[in-house]
């Protein structure tokens, strides 16, 4: 731990002394302003960082809905920075579909979401089959988006 430093100014007259509170004075409302721009500056690179990442995991959303799997996917602290921590996964098989929070998988936050697929399986399928099926990766959604509801049959009107 370092001491605060202490600045012993040579011997003045009192029109430098002023001269010298003032030019102090001045330094310590300039290093206040940085520090102030510095932590807004901070603030906003989050904000469009986070939007970045969000952007990213829209893409890769679409990528897969069109089935363009070679799309590199987002990592898993990418998709948790920008708003998108859960994965939606289905198995093909039983037609289960589960929604995982990405913040609670243990895996390391730099790899890809993709690559998760080699480590999901499908528990339904496991029980009533006793086999491991790999169920087929849906999207990443918001953490506040509810699950998506069948589309509803329009009724015909008798005229």
């Amino acid at each position: 731990m370092s001491a605060a430093r202490i600045i012993k100014p040579p011997p003045m007259s009192g029109g430098d002394r002023k001269y010298y509170a003032r030019q102090i004075h001045k330094a310590e409302v300039t290093f206040a302003n940085l520090v102030e721009q510095a932590a807004m500056a901070h603030v906003a690179a989050d904000a469009a960082r986070a939007q970045a990442y969000a952007l990213d995991c829209a893409a890769w959303n679409t990528a897969l809905f069109i089935g363009e799997l070679d799309h590199a996917s987002p990592t898993i602290a990418a998709a948790i920075a920008g708003g998108f921590s859960l994965l939606e996964v289905r198995c093909e098989h039983c037609k289960h579909t589960e929604m995982i929070d990405l913040a609670l998988v243990v895996q390391p936050r730099d790899r890809q979401v993709a690559l998760m697929r080699s480590y999901l399986y499908c528990s339904p399928c496991q029980r009533t089959l006793g086999k491991k099926r790999r169920p087929d990766l849906i999207g990443l959604r918001p953490a506040g988006d509810p699950q998506p509801a069948a589309p509803s049959r329009r009724t015909k009107r008798a005229s």
